[in-house]
């Protein structure tokens, strides 16, 4: 079940966002009285019901906006009690003051929005000991062992417990908390209110997170990188696991440049059956692998894990074999043993020295293209073009390099930044020439509007996005993907990003 919390200054607000919640299929709602400028009228408030409700005044200590006499408070709780309100929230330092009551259900909850104190599992055995139908843990999470710490409280919890990291960092805990036995998670619901740091919007946990089908049976997947919010991952996997009926779910996990090992480390308990690597971890987490397929070796990137028994890692470059098919589709098809790649003899200017880059200089080079990489920073690009076996040339020179296929895979032009471009206009002056994008956040870039404009031909990176994606797909599940599915669910949520 999920709870969506709603909290407005004015009962008239209150109650109408309360009717639009219930409108939109939610089956509880957390009243956040607390957020109310004058003092609550539980009457008028509770007088219509449109959907069951926990019930919340949150002192500011722990997070709230309450600024009211604390006698007050607990006799207001008290008083929600006696009108048979469905649950009510009450802290761990006053659960003793706040008796049960008719068929009231007792939340006793740990509120910290600074840290993820060291004793917290003797904290939450405190509640324990409060006649709580749920015990509620919320805590700051700064550190991937402080979230895994929050979440793994449930294992061994006594009864039904809500465990909540908060901040992105923690973002999978609200998730993976009904796998571990939590009865509801909060999730936010008018999209100009966040009542916690990490909290995940109604629509997205929903559907993204297909959250009502997850159970102590999910399988776990993960895409790993830093940042993660906007990845599509979780929401593409996600639908293709509802369309076949595979009980999986994939989750985001925030890892911060440097942390590889500490996520392995800390969330091995998860028994984590696959992980999509995205920036910056592709190279580094190469060194990881017990097995990789040949072509991690020849790039030295990853951006697929299979983990098997006892935490062996497998290691797959999807990114690889994805831009090779986007381009040689855009290009004439893919070559065979009768027919050479249609890459052949080409001449290719690669933006970037990044992972993405690598797996797809490789790529080139195999199929008999002429490589020139270009980077930012040019010592990067060198060094890039000395291990492929290909040219280098400056950033500045970028823009007067004769190629036939022009590819960015540098964050440039990236959502939100919708008017930025790797490349002038003067440098799609060619006619036939070939340009692939492999941003995918937007999809209609600037670059690829700009060589649109000039007669170019286009490859964007949904198409990689999408090939890439469902090569994973079959690799964690053993079955072909849904591919226009995965490409719908794709243009969804890029929906709302500007296109002109």
């Amino acid at each position: 079940m999920i709870c969506a919390t709603i909290g407005r200054g004015r009962h008239s607000s209150l109650a109408e966002e309360w009717a639009e919640a219930a409108k939109a299929g939610v089956d509880m709602v957390e009243l956040r009285l607390d957020c109310l400028r004058r003092e609550p009228d539980l009457k008028r408030i509770l007088k219509e019901r449109p959907t069951p409700l926990v019930l919340t005044i949150r002192r500011g200590v722990d997070g709230g906006l309450w600024r009211g006499n604390e006698d007050k408070r607990q006799q207001l709780m008290r008083e929600a009690v006696a009108l048979g309100v469905d649950y009510v929230d009450i802290e761990l330092d006053v659960a003793g003051k706040i008796r049960r009551f008719g068929k009231t259900k007792r939340i006793v909850s740990y509120h910290n929005t600074k840290t993820t104190p060291v004793d917290i599992q003797d904290i939450q055995e405190q509640c324990e000991e409060f006649d709580p139908d749920v015990v509620k843990i919320a805590t700051a999470a700064t550190t991937l062992a402080e979230a895994s710490r929050v979440l793994h409280l449930a294992t061994a919890a006594k009864g039904p417990m809500i465990p909540i990291a908060m901040g992105e960092i923690g973002v999978f805990t609200r998730i993976l908390g009904r796998k571990y036995g939590a009865p509801f998670t909060y999730a936010g619901f008018n999209p100009e209110r966040v009542f916690a740091a990490g909290m995940i919007p109604y629509d997205v946990l929903k559907r993204d997170y297909s959250y009502k089908q997850v159970d102590s049976k999910s399988d776990i997947y993960g895409v790993i990188g830093d940042p993660i919010e906007q990845s599509l991952s979780p929401a593409v996997h996600n639908a293709a696991f509802r369309a076949l009926g595979l009980n999986k779910v994939m989750v985001p996990f925030l890892v911060p440049n440097g942390e590889l090992a500490a996520f392995f480390k800390e969330l091995m308990w998860l028994d984590l059956k696959g992980v999509s690597v995205t920036i910056p971890h592709k190279q580094d987490i190469v060194p990881m692998l017990q097995q990789c397929e040949g072509a991690v070796e020849r790039a030295g990137a990853c951006n697929t894990v299979l983990i098997q028994e006892a935490g062996r890692r497998v290691g797959y470059n999807t990114d690889y074999r994805a831009a090779m098919e986007s381009l040689e589709s855009a290009m004439g098809g893919e070559g065979t043993e009768e027919s050479a790649s249609p890459l052949l003899d080409k001449h290719v200017l690669i933006l970037g020295a990044g992972g993405v880059a690598r797996s797809i200089a490789f790529g080139l080079a195999r199929r008999g293209a002429h490589v020139t990489i270009t980077n930012r920073h040019d010592d990067r690009a060198a060094r890039l073009a000395e291990e492929v076996g290909c040219r280098a040339v400056t950033w500045s020179a970028r823009a007067s390099t004769l190629a036939d296929v022009l590819i960015n895979t540098t964050p440039v032009g990236m959502y939100p930044n919708l008017d930025d471009t790797a490349l002038p206009p003067a440098a799609f002056g060619r006619s036939g020439i070939v340009v692939f994008d492999t941003i995918y956040h937007p999809e209609n870039t600037m670059m690829l509007k700009l060589a649109r404009e000039r007669g170019c031909q286009t490859v964007s990176g949904v198409d990689m996005f999408v090939r890439q994606a469902a090569i994973q797909f079959k690799l964690y599940t053993g079955q072909d993907a849904p591919v226009e599915l995965m490409r719908e669910e794709v243009k969804r949520k890029l929906s709302p990003v500007r296109e002109s």
